[in-house]
This record gives structure tokens, sequence and C-alpha cells, in this order.
């Protein structure tokens, strides 16, 4: 049976790190990314079953980061993980037509929970 990928997008480390270990405990495979051109790239070369994905990138605002993300053809299902308030995060989750919102902190037990469910593996 194959394990469920989850591409995490990320770009500060220790939370990467923090969040790859984590997942690969709960027994996914874990791809990174950290800037938006490894993401695109990503997304438009490999297929994942769900995407973890932090709004705040380096180098990249909230706009540019919809508008790259919503050209990938076949992209997962993104799961929005972010600090930023309700308002941001609905209206990204819109536009990018989100299957998930977690605001920052969330706990790993909800974060699980909804990659789980939008990854279509059981909890």
């Amino acid at each position: 049976m194959m394990k469920t990928t989850i591409l995490l997008v990320e770009d500060d480390y220790a939370s990467s790190q923090m969040l790859e270990e984590m997942l690969t405990m709960a027994d996914y495979d874990v791809e990174t990314a950290d800037t938006l051109d490894k993401a695109v790239t990503a997304m438009s070369e490999r297929r994942y079953d769900a995407a973890l994905l932090d709004l705040t990138l380096a180098g990249a605002s909230t706009a540019v980061l919809i508008e790259r993300l919503r050209k990938v053809p076949e992209r997962p299902p993104l799961v929005i993980f972010s600090a930023r308030t309700n308002d941001d995060l609905r209206r990204a989750a819109e536009r990018l037509s989100a299957a998930a919102v977690l605001q920052k902190p969330a706990s790993m037990e909800a974060l699980l929970a909804t990659l789980a469910r939008v990854a279509h593996r059981p909890s």
C-alpha cells in the first residue's frame, strides 16, 4: 500500500522541520518546498495527495502566491495553514478553492485530522 504524499510549503526552517517530522511519524511521505517557485515546480511535476500551504512565503506576496498557484493544472487539494487573520484566510481559501483552512497555532490533532480528511485517508 502506498503512503499518502504531502507537499509541505513552509519557508520557516524550524516550523518546516517540526511539521515534516510530525507528518512522517504519522506515516505520511513528505516533500518540502520553501519557496513559491519550488512549490509550483513540485506541483507541476508530481502528484500529491494534499499540500499543506503557509500563505506567508519570503519573496512572494499573498496575491502573487494565489495567482501562481491558480495556474497550476491538477494541483493537489490545498490545506492553508497560516497565522493570517480569519478574513485573510477566508479570502485566500476562496480564491484558491482550498479544501481546508487552519489558523496557526492549531493542535497537531486538528492538523492530522484535517489532512486525513482532505487526502481521503482513514484517520
